[in-house]
């Protein structure tokens, strides 16, 4: 559960919520199972911080920092992650369902089992060294319009649909 404090802090408002980051780094907020739904988050920070199965549909996260925070088993449907800092974070089982990944850089993050469909935007998102092993709905053509590499790990059933198209060009 959440931590009272960390809540009556966060509905204050980006700013307030942001100068007390600042003020005491050392803090890892716990906001694990809060609602959040549709609530204004542009530009806060939100790094190290525990959201494990927390509700974030309909929220607009973009600019957020996000990097190493905890989001395992979070439902992010149609939430706005346009150009959010989420290096290293875990979106282990997360629901990502017409989720705004656009220009967020997702580096060595851990997205396995995460749920994404077809209305999920991942124009140059950065999936670099990230973690995408069992996440279901993804389709060639949006990891197409994604920034991956070698180390990209990316679900079996994908791996044989882009070998088939690596194949065709032949």
């Amino acid at each position: 559960m959440a931590n009272e404090e960390h809540l009556k802090l966060i509905k204050q408002g980006v700013d307030i919520w942001n100068a007390w980051r600042e003020k005491c780094p050392e803090i890892h907020p716990d906001l694990s199972q809060a609602d959040l739904r549709g609530v204004k988050l542009q530009k806060i920070n939100l790094g190290n911080t525990n959201l494990k199965e927390s509700k974030l549909q309909f929220s607009n996260l973009t600019g957020a920092q996000l990097g190493e925070a905890n989001l395992t088993k979070s439902k992010l449907q149609e939430a706005c992650l346009q150009s959010a800092h989420m290096q290293k974070c875990n979106l282990s089982g997360a629901g990502m369902l017409e989720a705004n990944l656009q220009y967020t850089n997702l580096e060595n993050a851990s997205l396995e089992g995460a749920q994404f469909n077809e209305d999920t935007l991942f124009n140059q998102t950065n999936l670099k060294g990230a973690n995408l092993l069992f996440a279901t709905g993804l389709s060639t053509s949006q990891l197409s319009q994604a920034i991956t590499d070698k180390e990209t790990q990316l679900p079996d059933y994908l791996e044989e649909e882009m070998d088939d198209d690596f194949l065709l060009q032949f």
